[in-house]
């Protein structure tokens, strides 16, 4: 497909449309003309509306204008559009050359596809034949004007003329283009120089008040240029309006909301046959009037139907017209619209000719393969700007009014803004003592043009409108949950960061000194005791909680941090609050701060609400972005990050030695030689970076000298080396340029040359420029292993990477942009964001982007501008970026890189083909290292035989296999399924059932393991006696089943599988029969053995079950499991209690005693896993024994856990508080045996961790391989610079030293110390430094993880000198090496992870090879699960009260609904007005507004109780939270209200009122559906976290053994600590999200002498530790922040639904729909049992409607319908013929044939898989109507379920046939007895005659046509009957799918002798070819095509009945 045809469309704005399938595209009705209200019309004014203007002429499969015809509608167009003749055309006279005229204007006029003149028709003129003609822009003829703009300018009118051919001329649109790139110059140039506010952070000063605008050139040049952008604005307003239609007159908007009258746009078209449906569908009702709500969509209709837009339909030409045709050479472009005018050939034509030459030059080269991923074939060159530029000439074309394009409005918002702007700035208000900043930065919007520089960020841009709809639903819910979690911080924690330590003044002070130090008590220096702190509005104290100050100071109310702006008083302040907990960045110290002055259990508040919003809702963004786009790749065959086709990945071989075409060129002498030495260059590469890394700040003269000439060697190396390989090439020597290596070594080769060059070497650019030789290093990365593929697959789609990346700077640059206009001069400079030029603000705003320490930009912003007034526009902006950046733009690689990794939608069949063929096949046994050191592997079985004589070959000994197995040592019985399930029917009762049960499912898993599926090998069971008699239909379908499951092969085929396994066990249990000793644990116990047996009972075996031993008892093995894992637990929390601290006091009070409690506890629990292993070994063996210990994973954990036990309890015992940190910290290892206990944990880390750690490993081992050469490139430039001294008045290194006077920033100069000055390496959160290649590659390391790399970034740039002291903003140049470091490492590298690691749970799952059509599916299948039926009453209630009740609560609509939900969203709006500060009237206000809401959420509830009923009520789990929550609220709130409850009471009055607001989510449809997709992935979520927690105790008791007594440095305080359990998780908790980490590496690295005891076995040591702070720390990183918390985000992108629910079946499936669907299954269903029962099965079909709707005819067509719309009012003509023929001649009778053909298989179906006794279950007839209503099986199911689906079809195909069968010979009956009757009545007529009569007898006429339909079936007769089995589903299949059968049955049909009626003519999608029911007329026929068919039988039973 050409890349021009795939964008080409009519619709205004960056065409979405072209990047979706049809699926995907609103559509009017089935004409396929597109809506283009979702483009025009953004603000979906008119989303509702009927379109006006719709013609069926654009609908159809031709191109009306490329036949060279118009329609009606067209015509009509033509008349209303078109002006005037030109003089020229009125002197014409003759009516032929009118004609023909008027025919081109109309083509012209309705030309909506914007196509060029040579790709129209062109017609039959001899005038224009005689020569060529350049398009013009003649209005009469080309460009269509419609209706007035702006109420005075008509079509005709010459300003509007003038300004559309201003508009059209091929320079307006590319000279506003180079003006808007002017404008972002200048704007740049402007920002370049610095403005900053005086004085300094401490001291800031105010901005100096300015007046006036212009202030310096760039001042008049803007001026200028906003001059041309308005009188452009002007112009666009003049031709196409402002927002209303041309066509719409203003008169409309003033026209009444509440009239009545139709719309006039439906177009009327009474005698057209498709709108007799719809003209049924209106026939009058009963109803006296409209209802409230058809009133108020009346009024809404009225209100927005001024604001409609003309309809342009437009019909996309089929593929057969955008190709080629013969005779006429196509046009190909990349633009949108199409069209072409003089300029554009000229430009594009010499753009062609360049870009031809550089893809396809005469001889390959790099830049023909480098350029190849941006088009295909003879595509030209993408010029920049070029799709805009044609999507502005379409705008105009078809006067779109302004304001109803993206653009537009964007643009006048810029306009508008910087006339607003230069009002302000002339009257000296923008600049005044408030600063207006707002309408100046909204000027700069007009650059945002620049974001379609090229067609991949156009792309990209159409990308993300695509997937806006999703985001905005994803937002909202984002959005709902971040208020309801701020609503509960207002209600939880407001006025808590109002309260700080105060220093208490001394004599000569007069103000007291906030310390800043959250509290909530102090210590009253008179009493001495505890006083809570003192509140600001009474002074008196208040509850004592939290920390407590110290002596000497109080704890007291005052301003909260961040000059008031951190808190959680207000709702705004709140949501902010949110806002950055939900960043997972600076959460922390708020967290900490509301634990000190509130309880440590407030964090679980912040940690629940980062799991909820960032791990959890956060990640959905992930998934609408990754499915999204991959769902447009899927549909496009492009990315959806550029217009380029997805092409193959490259291979992975080197293509260095290939020639041109494609021919492997001869090889010479040089090239032989050079494969042989190619690993050489490979080790100098290595040794260049090797040789590089040992640079120092300390290098000495020698080792400089070395470094110096081993470079300069290693460079002439390597250019030797290129000519080497340019030689190797004679003498196809072109062949060198073609490849990409080749080019990359050449210009490092030339680069690291001229580098040497002394003028270069000795300058201080050389640093930089050592680049050339550290890039070498990318040859050692191609041959480390497994490396090539990857990168291959990171960066194979380069061209996307390169566009997303130029998006985001772009997108950066915009924004720094806004930020500079808004922030400019109002920062002081001694901030190292200040945004005084515009280089900082790019940097400010990119570190918001990658979200480190984004709080400081926020609040270093936010607090200058609070006396200037812009404080709430600054946080809004800056919250707006974060949110957009970060969750979205940020996202955007992920689905970049994820694009690599996915499979080719068109390959995705054949692999899962592939795979299942593989799956087929019995998998080959492996020999582990073990099994070859099993002494027994040398010996082989020697089973006996039976000697026989002369025995026949051709014998056959027929044996039951039953009997064989039944023989067998090993049989199944073996674990009867009592013990196997957990259930013994004797004596267990049911209590002790279940809970046996639920033990059985917490360690062993689902006791029943096997498949549900049935497989059809199991309806092979014995003939029942009604198969022989037959009377019954269950008889004759059981034996047509059974006869079926005979003759399948697969059968046959799972047998041979069974058997194979049989054969197996077999020889197996030979072999242990022969040689005993190997089935002897220790050569001791034998199978026979008690102790042995009992051992058995008690544990599971290892490597599958035993041959001959005991199974694990179902109540021994579970119970015994269960004390494990309380042992377990309680050794947790004996450890968690018996901390070092604790153990310190312990000693301090008692003594080094031995046998302390926790010493005791400890070695009693830990000796339970010793007798665990001791059962283990003894039951099966430790090894070599057929189940020893080491054939399970989870043993040799255990084992492993039990040594690391056993050495700390032991070296515990001996030596008294243990040994080292080593052994104390082993006891950990505990915690893992938690994993191998539950079953859960073990497959979550089975399938989550051990499945895809060798593709994490390969991200890891990537990215240290990017670390290392960035590293010594580090090293090269910044060794030696980043130092500084502690004090900063000194210059440089020279005066740093002797001492200095210190003051703390909150005692200001009061209260100085002296401190000695130092030089040293910065530490401002983290020690670094690049002064070694260790040092490098740790703050590299750090800072890839986003954390710390501000801080290295602002002292870069900060640096002035070697030995020179830092000064803020020296070195900005700095700067670029962390911009590129963080965007490829931080940015890349991260969101690799994140990819492999969806990756893995796609591969885990099977999803990453299901096409879009299975997973919709699949989708479809989870909605369809989560659907419960609705429990309704059996009858009506008689009393009038219940019966409102009732009504009420079925009602989802009615007027009691929506007073509640009003109720309920003005509930939430007064939660919202909650703040900290007392205000009387507002509390007394809100109190009884509670108190009304909780009442009449009270009353809701109960009359929902009442109308239903309490089993009905309860079924709804909404219901039962409203139980709790209705009545608890009012009650607590009137509680409240009356008097002053205790704390606890206040607390759950909050916490009920919070939860009313929950209500919004069930009775609000976006927001419910969201919340079950989000639920949907609860369950894997919730295991998720049980292992993360499981981790977080192992590495909480190893912090808190090794670090537990280490010294606070200078992050520690008293809460952020390892010194207990509770805060040792909490630390981890918040480092799991990078926040700190490394600087508590560092802080607990700290050792003699900084502490004061060096030795590490002393237990008193306060020393910490470099080893185990770096490993720890570092494996804490690696598992928690990379591996575990990426995976939540693979677990949501991989249970996310909602993508594929909104474009596929799903959609259909909406809420009301279901509503209806459980209302009509309520009715029919047995209230008791829940299932649908056989005989209510045709009724039941006969009341669905809506999607489900399965009748045979429509409503509108039935016979009530139709009598009804045509019934006159005339008495003597009771039915208007005319009108009924209209109507019949209407039906579609194809459609009811294929609806009765549907509806036949359904009912069969349904026959055939209803369980017997019970009928179908809900989810079951769901199933079955999707698969029959709502996807295609071939399409939707994967093969595996496909052929299963397919032997199903089979069933009910045959079923079918088998009724009609069984209708022929009821039919053949029928005629018997007729004419048997009919010859006994003449017989007895003739007989009664007196007078003889010659009677000719001939053969009687047939009889008329019995037919009966099984919707309306006749009494006494029953509908067939079939067995009750169970879906089908085979255990092994064939891989063919052939079902072509035996039987060649007639085309031909017999409707009329079927029972059915059913009409098979058109085959059904599910339906195989062979299956059809089709016969012939003849009953002959039919009969001799049947006679050898499964029937023939059936046949000759019915004959013989018949004859008896």
């Amino acid at each position: 497909m050409r890349y021009g045809g795939l964008y080409s469309t009519s619709q205004p704005g960056p065409s979405t449309v072209s990047l979706i399938p049809p699926s995907y595209r609103t559509y009017s009705g089935d004409s396929g003309t597109m809506d283009v209200s979702r483009e025009d019309d953004e603000a979906h004014l008119t989303s509702n509306m009927v379109q006006q203007g719709s013609s069926e002429s654009w609908s159809t499969d031709e191109d009306a204008e490329r036949l060279g015809g118009t329609t009606s509608s067209t015509r009509r167009k033509t008349v209303h559009y078109s002006v005037s003749p030109s003089p020229l055309k009125r002197a014409g006279t003759a009516l032929g050359s009118v004609s023909r005229s008027l025919r081109r204007v109309s083509l012209r006029v309705v030309d909506f596809s914007g196509l060029s003149t040579e790709d129209r028709v062109r017609l039959t003129d001899q005038e224009d034949d005689d020569r060529p003609k350049m398009p013009n822009y003649d209005l009469s003829n080309n460009l269509p004007l419609r209706g007035r703009t702006l109420g005075f300018l008509h079509a005709r009118s010459s300003i509007r003329l003038a300004m559309f051919n201003f508009l059209v001329s091929p320079w307006t649109e590319p000279t506003v283009l180079v003006l808007i790139i002017v404008n972002a110059i200048v704007l740049t140039i402007q920002a370049a120089r610095t403005q900053v506010a005086p004085g300094d952070s401490d001291n800031p000063g105010m901005p100096a008040p300015v007046k006036g605008y212009f202030h310096s050139w760039e001042d008049y040049v803007l001026f200028g240029l906003f001059l041309v952008f308005t009188l452009e604005a002007f112009a666009r307003i003049c031709v196409s309006g402002l927002i209303l239609d041309p066509e719409v007159s203003i008169s409309s908007l003033f026209t009444s909301p509440f009239s009545s009258s139709p719309d006039t746009s439906i177009p009327s078209s009474s005698n057209n046959p498709s709108t007799v449906a719809y003209s049924i569908s209106q026939a009058p009702s009963l109803q006296r009037g409209n209802s409230l709500t058809q009133r108020l969509q009346r009024i809404q209709s009225n209100l927005i139907r001024p604001f409609a837009l003309a309809h342009h339909s437009f019909t996309y030409p089929p593929k057969s017209a955008m190709q080629d045709t013969p005779g006429r050479t196509a046009r190909t472009r990349s633009d949108t619209a199409r069209s072409t005018t003089p300029m554009h050939e000229k430009t594009f034509s010499q753009a062609q000719n360049l870009a031809s030459h550089l893809r396809n030059p005469s001889h390959p080269n790099f830049f023909s393969t480098a350029l190849r991923s941006e088009r295909t074939g003879s595509e030209p060159l993408s010029l920049p700007f070029r799709l805009n530029v044609n999507q502005e000439y379409d705008v105009t074309r078809r006067n779109v009014p302004y304001l109803r394009h993206s653009w537009g409005r964007i643009d006048f918002l810029a306009v508008l803004g910087f006339w607003i702007t230069f009002a302000l700035a002339a009257t000296g208000v923008e600049r005044g003592s408030h600063h207006i900043g707002i309408f100046r930065a909204l000027s700069v919007l007009r650059t945002a043009r620049l974001l379609a520089v090229t067609s991949g960020t156009t792309t990209i841009m159409r990308s993300l409108k695509t997937a806006r709809p999703l985001l905005a639903g994803v937002a909202y819910f984002v959005i709902f949950a971040m208020a309801f979690f701020s609503i509960v911080g207002v209600e939880t924690f407001a006025g808590s960061f109002r309260r700080s330590c105060y220093l208490e003044t001394a004599p000569g002070l007069t103000e007291e000194m906030n310390l800043g130090q959250a509290c909530g008590a102090y210590i009253d220096p008179v009493s001495l005791n505890v006083t809570g702190y003192i509140q600001a509005s009474d002074g008196q104290p208040g509850r004592v909680k939290g920390f407590v100050c110290p002596l000497g100071q109080v704890c007291k109310e005052g301003l909260s941090p961040e000059s008031g702006v951190e808190n959680f008083d207000t709702f705004y302040n709140a949501v902010l609050q949110v806002i950055i907990v939900a960043s997972a960045n600076g959460w922390s110290p708020l967290m900490y701060s509301v634990i000190d002055s509130e309880y440590f259990a407030s964090c679980f508040f912040f940690i629940f609400c980062i799991l909820v919003l960032n791990f959890w809702l956060i990640n959905l963004f992930v998934a609408v972005i990754t499915n999204t786009f991959s769902a447009i790749r899927a549909n496009t065959r492009k990315s959806a990050f550029g217009a380029a086709p997805v092409g193959p990945v490259m291979s992975e071989q080197d293509e260095d030695w290939q020639d041109g075409k494609g021919r492997t060129s001869k090889p010479n002498v040089l090239k032989e030689i050079y494969e042989y030495i190619r690993w050489c260059w490979v080790a100098l590469a290595l040794a260049s970076l090797i040789l590089q890394a040992t640079r120092t700040t300390t290098v000495g003269q020698t080792h400089q000298a070395v470094l110096e000439k081993g470079e300069l060697a290693l460079t002439i190396v390597f250019d030797a080396e290129i000519f080497i390989r340019f030689f190797a090439e004679f003498p196809h020597w072109r062949n060198f340029f073609s490849s990409g290596s080749n080019w990359l070594d050449t210009v490092l080769a030339v680069g690291s040359t001229i580098i040497q060059i002394p003028v270069v070497h000795n300058s201080g650019v050389y640093p930089w420029l050592t680049i050339f030789q550290i890039l070498r290093f990318y040859r050692v990365i191609l041959e480390v292993p497994r490396m090539r593929p990857l990168l291959l697959a990171v960066f194979g789609n380069m061209y996307g990477l390169a566009n997303m990346t130029l998006f985001l700077l772009l997108m950066n640059y915009i924004a720094a942009l806004i930020a500079i206009q808004l922030l400019r001069g109002d920062l002081t400079s001694d901030e190292s964001m200040n945004f005084g030029q515009v280089f900082t603000s790019f940097l400010a705003v990119y570190q918001v982007f990658s979200s480190e320490n984004w709080t400081d930009v926020l609040y270093g912003a936010l607090e200058p501008e609070i006396p200037l007034g812009q404080s709430v526009i600054v946080a809004i902006f800056v919250c707006a970026w974060f949110l957009f950046a970060n969750f979205i733009v940020l996202q955007m690689f992920i689905a970049v890189i994820n694009e690599n990794f996915d499979v080719a939608e068109e390959s995705k069949k054949g692999q899962q083909a592939s795979n299942y063929w593989a799956m087929q096949q019995p998998e080959a046994p492996r020999a582990g290292w073990l099994r070859q050191l099993n002494p027994y592997r040398w010996l082989t079985p020697n089973p006996k035989t039976i000697k026989v004589d002369n025995l026949p070959s051709h014998l056959v000994l027929p044996m039951q296999k039953s009997l064989v197995q039944d023989n067998l040592p090993f049989q199944e019985a073996a674990y009867p399924a009592d013990q196997v399930s957990g259930h013994n029917t004797h004596s267990q009762g049911q209590l002790r059932n279940t809970f046996i049960s639920m033990l059985q499912s917490l360690f062993v898993g689902k006791a029943d393991g096997r498949s549900q599926d049935v497989p059809l090998n199991t309806l092979r069971g014995p003939r029942r006696e009604s198969m022989v008699g037959g009377d019954t239909p269950d008889g004759e379908v059981d034996r047509h089943l059974e006869l079926l499951a005979i003759v399948n092969p697969e059968t046959a085929a799972a047998e041979g599988l069974d058997e194979a396994k049989f054969e197996r066990r077999a020889m197996r249990a030979d072999f242990i029969r022969d040689h005993p000793t190997y089935d002897k644990t220790f050569w001791i116990f034998s199978q026979k053995n008690t102790v042995r047996q009992l051992c058995q009972r008690l544990v599971q075996p290892a490597g599958g079950e035993r041959i001959f031993g005991v199974p694990p008892s179902p109540i021994a093995h579970p119970l015994f499991q269960l004390f494990l894992l309380s042992a377990v637990i309680a050794g947790i929390l004996v450890e968690g209690v018996a901390s070092p601290v604790y153990r310190r006091k312990y000693y301090l009070q008692h003594g080094l005693i031995r046998g302390s409690w926790f010493d005791i506890a400890e070695t009693a629990l830990g000796m339970t896993l010793l007798i665990d292993f001791v059962i283990k070994i003894v039951a099966d063996g430790f090894i070599f024994t057929p189940n020893h210990y080491f054939k399970s994973i989870w043993n040799i954990l255990d084992l492993a856990i039990l040594l690391g036990v056993l050495v700390n309890l032991t070296t515990g015992l001996i030596f008294i508080g243990g040994l080292s940190r080593f052994t104390r910290a082993l006891k950990a290892l505990r915690a893992l045996r938690l994993i191998t206990l539950v079953e859960i944990m073990r497959s979550t880390f089975q399938s989550l961790i051990i499945s895809g750690a060798a593709r994490i490993f390969d991200a890891a081992l990537l990215a240290i391989l990017y670390m290392i050469p960035y590293a010594v490139w580090g090293l090269n430039i910044f060794s030696g610079l980043m130092q500084e001294c502690n004090d900063g008045n000194v210059s440089g290194a020279s005066q740093c030293n002797y001492e200095y006077t210190y003051n703390t920033d909150a005692a200001g100069n009061d209260f100085g110390f002296l401190v000695p000055r130092v030089w040293s390496n910065p530490s401002p959160s983290t020690t670094f430094s690049f002064d070694t290649f260790r040092a490098s590659l740790l703050i590299l390391f750090e800072t890839v993880s986003l954390e710390g790399w501000i801080d290295v970034l602002n002292f870069a740039t900060s640096i002035t000198g070697p030995g020179q002291q830092p000064s803020t903003n020296a070195s900005q140049v700095y700067a670029i090496f962390f911009l590129i470091y963080n965007l490829m490492g931080g940015v890349v590298i991260l969101t690799l992870f994140v990819s492999i690691i969806v990756g893995n749970f796609r591969a885990k799952t099977g999803a990453a090879l299901l096409t879009q059509p299975q997973r919709e599916w699949i989708d479809l299948q989870k909605l369809i699960k989560r659907q419960r039926p609705s429990k309704r009453l059996k009858t009506l209630p008689r009393s009038r009260f219940r019966l409102w009740c009732f009504e009420q609560a079925v009602h989802k609509h009615g007027w009691w609904s929506r007073v509640m939900t009003a109720i309920f969203v003005v509930h939430v709006f007064a939660l919202m007005t909650q703040t900290s500060a007392s205000q009387r009237i507002a509390d007394n206000v809100r109190a009884y507004w509670f108190l009304f809401a909780a009442l009449a959420y009270a009353t809701d509830a109960a009359v929902r109780l009442i109308g239903l009923g309490f089993s009905s009520f309860r079924a709804n789990g909404w219901n039962l939270f409203d139980v709790i929550v209705a009545p608890g609220a009012f009650v607590t709130v009137l509680i409240v209200l009356v008097g002053e409850p205790p704390e606890w009471i206040q607390q759950l009055q909050r916490l009920f009122i919070v939860s009313i607001a929950f209500k919004l989510v069930q009775r609000t449809n976006s927001l419910n559906k969201l919340f079950k997709t989000a639920m949907a992935s609860l369950s894997v979520i919730c295991s998720l976290l049980l292992l993360w927690l499981v981790l977080f105790i192992f590495f909480g008791i190893l912090y808190l053994e090794v670090f537990s007594l280490t010294k606070w440095y200078s992050g520690e305080n008293w809460n952020m600590n390892y010194a207990t359990m509770g805060s040792s998780l909490v630390m981890l908790a918040f480092m799991s999200t990078g926040e700190g980490w490394n600087q508590y590496m560092h802080d607990y690295a700290i050792v003699y002498p900084q502490c004061t005891n060096a030795s590490a076995r002393d237990q008193d040591s306060d020393c910490g530790s470099v080893g185990w702070a770096f490993t720890l720390f570092i494996a804490w990183n690696l598992l928690s922040m990379y591996i575990f918390v990426n995976m939540f985000t693979g677990v949501v992108v991989e249970s996310f639904s909602y993508v594929f629910q909104s474009t596929g079946g799903a959609k259909s499936i909406t809420r009301e729909e279901m509503r209806a669907f459980k209302k009509v299954w309520a009715e029919f269903a047995n209230q008791k049992t829940g299932y649908l029962e056989r005989s209510r099965f045709v009724p039941f079909f006969g009341k669905l409607s809506g999607i489900f709707e399965v009748r045979i005819y429509p409503k509108e067509f039935n016979a009530r319908s139709i009598a009804a719309a045509c019934r006159t009012e005339k008495e003597d003509i009771l039915i208007d013929v005319p009108k009924l023929n209209r109507i019949l001649d209407g039906v579609d009778y194809a459609a009811i044939r294929r609806r009765r053909n549907i509806y036949n298989r359904l009912y069969h179906e349904a026959v055939l898989f209803h369980e017997k006794g019970k009928g179908i279950s809900f989810t079951g007839m769901l199933s079955m109507l999707a698969h029959h209503k709502l996807v295609d099986d071939r399409e939707a199911l994967v093969l595996k379920d496909l052929v299963v689906r397919t032997e199903q079809n089979k069933l009910v195909s045959d079923l079918v046939n088998l009724d009609r069968v069984q209708s022929l010979l009821r039919m053949v009956t029928l005629r018997r007895r007729f004419l048997a009757e009919r010859n006994r009545r003449f017989n007895m007529r003739i007989s009664q005659q007196d007078i003889p009569a010659i009677v000719v007898d001939s053969l009687p006429a047939t009889p008329p046509p019995f037919s009966r339909d099984i919707t309306s079936p006749s009494p006494g007769w029953s509908p067939t009957i079939s067995p009750s089995i169970s879906p089908l589903s085979p255990v092994d299949v064939s891989f063919a799918l052939d079902t072509t059968a035996g039987l060649q049955r007639s085309s031909r049909r017999l409707s009329d002798t079927s029972m059915l009626t059913t009409d098979t003519s058109r085959r059904h999608s599910d339906m195989s070819p062979s299956r059809d029911s089709q016969y012939g007329d003849d009953p002959a026929a039919v009969l001799t095509s049947i006679q050898n068919s499964v029937w023939g039988e059936m046949m000759l039973e019915a004959a013989e009945n018949e004859e008896d």
